[in-house]
């Protein structure tokens, strides 16, 4: 078995748990305070870091209860038996990242968004690529927000992969880990025997 110390980068939701955590929270705070649905809506307006900073500070997360995705866990620990570093980096609150990673145990570092900062999407990227540099890193990721990240990570590792992802990272090298197509395609076959 070849071994793999690439530092593994992992998503949060949809990828790590199979939620969101902006929806949970956001739902969390205006089924019990629904007047602040107005505030919600100034709170959106001066950015999604703010927001997430908002509803952090009103909601508290179950976080041993949330639905972890199960494979992906495994595969996190395959990695780190093989002496990757794991990161947790995530568009989701601090405070919510770090509890995860101390429930979990198995994180290396926790990147996650601020009241000032929202890591997703191109801002992950950059980070990213700043503290290891293009390429130096696997990325595992679900959504098509993630491209720029797949597109500066070493290995694009995707869950539960639609059409249009598959698609989207043909030019990459990639792990499909989960699909959300009836029919795996054969390119999903030989790239899941790379783990």
């Amino acid at each position: 078995m070849e071994i793999n110390t690439t530092p593994l980068v992992v998503d949060l939701d949809h990828t790590l748990i199979e939620t969101d955590l902006l929806f949970l929270s956001s739902l969390g705070v205006l089924v019990r305070r629904p007047w602040l649905v107005f505030h919600y809506f100034f709170w959106l307006w001066k950015g999604k870091g703010y927001l997430k900073d908002k509803l952090v500070k009103r909601f508290e997360i179950n976080v041993p209860e949330l639905p972890y995705n199960q494979s992906v866990i495994s595969y996190i620990l395959q990695r780190k038996k093989q002496g990757c570093k794991i990161v947790l980096a995530t568009a989701s609150h601090k405070n919510y990242a770090f509890a995860v990673a101390k429930h979990l145990k198995f994180f290396d570092d926790v990147m996650a968004s601020n009241k000032d900062y929202n890591l997703s999407s191109h801002n992950k990227a950059e980070a990213l690529v700043q503290r290891y540099g293009e390429g130096n890193f696997d990325y595992m990721g679900d959504h098509m927000r993630d491209l720029p990240i797949w597109e500066v990570s070493q290995l694009s590792i995707i869950v539960n992969a639609t059409n249009r992802i598959i698609s989207s990272t043909k030019h990459l090298n990639t792990l499909i880990l989960s699909s959300k197509n009836q029919n795996p395609s054969t390119r999903e076959d030989k790239t899941a025997r790379k783990i």
